[in-house]
């Protein structure tokens, strides 16, 4: 007989103050994993074959992440409400992580949400060895660190903590206890980092002290005081993420197969081109040549030569006109223009195949500002779809 779970998603975006994270909180990241993962792998755990999430804070993007329960060959449905009053009286509410499932006390403000966000992450670390951790390797110290990452012999580790890959942690510095230091992170010499949240692609510099806080890039988000600050001075805190968008080896190696693969069809094809002027992502444009019929690889050939030379990435936002505006909303329009373009984007899988379109820019801005990696996985899985599709 199959398991069936009702849950319910609460909704506390109008707390998200602090933060002001473009996903809800159920997609917020919960030591390796977003805090919803947590609860799909207990159901795996408990053999639960049907999921009903009730979700009144943007299903659409909670929906897009579970993609129906696929990564756990679970059938998952989600189910839009208007409020939390309309779920239903028998579903369970997803307050803590499962194996508690409590909150220390109600949500009312979003000092108490961000306080919330970080005692969750302080039990997940308190029980990091009931988890499956396949990448990070188990310290004697108590924690956990990720591939690629460097220690310094001077630095020390107090347990619990996790640092996940790819991270430089300096001289004399403190990780410790209760810490969470993600991906792609530097910590420099004599930092000290305690019951906090580093967020990927986050420079915390030295004889910097960060304790019961979040950061995220330039941005420093106390549960203490219930504060948000924008750091300006590059020196305590920086954004180092725009320095992780270059393009790797194994994306021009990949754009340079392809490139090769497909000039014989080229060659003999009679493919009428047209060019633009692009935004490079940098401050500088490229001339772009796209085919006018055929499929995306055909058509966006040309754009390969852009990545093989690192001036575009195969997965990024559609590139942008140096014409092209959104009159109601300058500043995003900036941002747009400023965000790596790329050979596939988010934007064609919904059909946008043009930043013309009167929809696309909605793709491309979440896929610009939310800096989402299940994007990049999805747009992997469909490459070749992708690539492939033809329209006229």
């Amino acid at each position: 007989m199959k398991r069936k779970w009702k849950l319910h998603v609460p909704d506390w975006g109008e707390l998200d103050q602090l933060w002001k994270n473009p996903h809800p909180f159920c997609l917020w990241p919960v030591g390796n994993q977003p805090f919803i993962a947590h609860w799909m792998d207990r159901a795996v755990d408990e053999s639960i074959e049907d999921i009903e999430l009730h979700v009144a804070d943007r299903p659409l993007e909670v929906r897009d992440y579970l993609n129906g329960g696929a990564y756990w060959s679970r059938n998952v449905s989600v189910v839009p409400i208007l409020s939390d009053e309309k779920a239903p009286e028998d579903a369970i509410p997803l307050l803590g992580l499962p194996q508690s499932n409590k909150i220390r006390a109600r949500l009312d403000n979003p000092a108490d949400l961000l306080r919330h966000w970080l005692d969750l992450n302080r039990e997940w670390l308190n029980r990091i060895d009931q988890h499956e951790l396949h990448i990070e390797s188990q310290r004697c110290t108590g924690g956990w660190i990720g591939p690629q990452s460097r220690i310094n012999q001077s630095a020390s580790l107090v347990s619990p903590y996790w640092i996940q890959g790819k991270c430089d942690i300096g001289a004399n510095v403190t990780v410790g206890p209760n810490a969470c230091i993600c991906e792609n992170t530097i910590i420099d010499d004599n930092a000290t980092i305690q019951d906090s949240i580093v967020l990927p692609g986050t420079m915390v510099g030295r004889n910097t002290s960060l304790n019961q806080v979040a950061v995220d890039g330039g941005l420093l988000m106390d549960a203490k005081h219930g504060s948000r600050v924008n750091i300006s001075d590059t020196f305590i805190l920086s954004d180092i993420s725009k320095r992780l968008h270059k393009t790797s080896l194994r994306e021009r190696l990949f754009a340079m197969f392809l490139f090769a693969l497909v000039a014989p069809v080229i060659a003999l094809s009679r493919m009428d081109w047209t060019t633009i002027e692009a935004h490079d992502g940098r401050g500088g444009a490229f001339a772009l040549k796209t085919g006018v019929d055929g499929c995306l690889l055909t058509r966006r050939w040309h754009w390969l030569k852009e990545v093989v030379k690192g001036r575009m990435r195969l997965i990024g936002i559609l590139p942008r006109p140096l014409e092209w505006s959104i009159e109601a909303d300058h500043e995003l329009e900036q941002r747009l223009t400023e965000a790596p373009p790329g050979f596939l984007s988010l934007s064609d899988l919904h059909d946008c195949h043009s930043p013309d379109d009167p929809n696309e820019w909605v793709h491309a801005s979440y896929q610009a500002l939310g800096a989402d990696k299940n994007i990049i996985r999805l747009i992997r899985k469909n490459f070749w779809r992708l690539a492939l599709k033809r329209f006229a």
